[in-house]
């Protein structure tokens, strides 16, 4: 009778274990698109940066420069005006990606935080008894961006009834470097539509 007790009890709280065991499983980027969040996806974020890079591509950097040469750009930080926690490196590095693809256009790292810093200490390095001198990097070599692309991403929430409709703005804009002026710009909105209580941050 005490075994009997034993294992019944014993089978019970398998039983309960069982019930509370979370579902885990690893899902593709495609599969991962079936899944819609009330918060920035990546899926969000590369659909509408690639549309926005095709466009620029196609119709505002389709010639390259007089020389003959691919553009050279400089990507700035990419603001984050949302009341998330984004990890806008990501994005900026899928749209370096997405440019060096095309041919059409070189990114530059050379230039920001101590990059360049760098670049003038590996100049300095043939001063150093350690280091091949056939090795050390020579001066006016480092290539100017010809030009600069900015990003912002904005967030907007509006009450629909008893839905809540959150609004991503995320926007592109390309800089000549040699008069200041806006080649191109452009914009994609991401709309959500959630439960009014869903908190996005």
């Amino acid at each position: 009778m005490k075994k009997l007790s034993a294992l019944l009890f014993a089978m019970a709280i398998m039983t309960t274990l069982s019930a509370c065991t979370t579902e885990t499983k690893v899902i593709s980027r495609a599969e991962s698109s079936e899944y819609v969040t009330a918060t920035l996806s990546d899926n969000d974020f590369e659909n509408a940066a690639k549309e926005m890079i095709d466009d620029m591509l196609m119709y505002e950097l389709a010639t390259p420069k007089s020389n003959g040469q691919p553009y050279v750009m400089m990507i700035s930080d990419i603001k984050n005006d949302t009341m998330q926690r984004i990890n806008t490196a990501d994005l900026t590095d899928y749209i370096k990606k997405e440019l060096r693809r095309s041919g059409k256009v070189k990114t530059t790292n050379a230039f920001g935080d101590n990059r360049s810093e760098n670049i003038a200490l590996s100049r300095q390095l043939g001063d150093s008894a350690l280091v091949d001198k056939s090795t050390v990097k020579k001066n006016n070599t480092v290539k100017a961006f010809d030009l600069t692309l900015e990003g912002r991403i904005a967030q907007k929430n509006s009450n629909v009834g008893n839905k809540k409709m959150i609004e991503y703005i995320f926007s592109l804009n390309l800089i000549d470097m040699g008069d200041g002026t806006e080649l191109w710009s452009d914009k994609k909105v991401i709309t959500k539509i959630t439960d009014k209580n869903t908190k996005t941050w």
